[in-house]
């Protein structure tokens, strides 16, 4: 695949404008540019086991990050396309799309045109370049907890990566920072152990606002307004 495969298919050349369109990095206070100081030897915060224990570390003072991935599949392996997250209840949020050249032609020309990237400069939008730049931007947000509706998939695949790239395991926050995986604290807790209901289908419960599933941004809002909805004393509120 080369450039211009993108005059074949119809499209208007491309002209590169800088790193943020891809990132869609919108948050408060660090600077990315600056190296982040790393939180080795930080310890790790409390499992949270039950829901109450949940809703103690909602109503507290505890900064928790909620993280999606959304994948594509080639050579009967996933791989990571948008990685996105935000701390509950307050303003930093990220939204990471990566390039892959496994990915379909269709897939990569709608990447470069939606981001306004020449094919030139896709590189720097992989995961091998933009892996190091979210766990310095996790690092600096410096979170006690990281939440996902079932991690099981996402942890291995960032796993892999920073296999690769020979990431230091104490530098990977998913392996420092406490987990929380609400899929199966819900399970456990609201299902008697019984597998969990996927996100779409759990959020339809609570009567929850419908949101866009599947793209990481609008999942990790989905998480959250979950988390909302545990926060609250259910007892109290039914007696209000």
């Amino acid at each position: 695949m080369a450039e211009q495969q993108l005059q074949e298919a119809g499209y208007s050349p491309i002209h590169f404008t800088s790193l943020f369109p891809i990132s869609q990095y919108i948050t408060i206070g660090p600077n990315l540019n600056k190296h982040a100081v790393a939180s080795v030897g930080k310890a790790k915060a409390a499992p949270v086991e039950n829901l109450n224990q949940l809703r103690a570390v909602l109503n507290g003072s505890a900064k928790l990050l909620i993280l999606d991935l959304e994948f594509f599949q080639a050579g009967n392996q996933n791989h990571i396309f948008q990685l996105a997250g935000r701390v509950y209840n307050q303003a930093e949020k990220f939204n990471y799309y990566f390039f892959n050249s496994q990915q379909t032609d269709t897939r990569q020309l709608q990447f470069l045109r939606r981001y306004d990237v020449p094919f030139s400069q896709a590189q720097q939008f992989t995961v091998k370049h933009q892996l190091p730049r979210i766990i310095k931007l996790v690092d600096s947000l410096a979170p006690d907890y990281l939440v996902s509706w079932d991690n099981s998939q996402d942890f291995k695949a960032l796993q892999r990566a920073a296999n690769r790239l020979a990431i230091p395991k104490q530098n990977r926050f998913w392996n420092t920072v406490q987990a929380i995986d609400l899929e199966k604290l819900v399970a456990q807790q609201v299902w008697n152990g019984q597998k969990a209901l996927g996100l779409k289908k759990m959020c339809q419960l609570l009567n929850l606002p419908p949101f866009k599933f599947h793209q990481a941004q609008h999942d990790v809002r989905a998480i959250e307004a979950i988390l909302k909805f545990y926060s609250l004393d259910l007892s109290r509120e039914l007696l209000v």
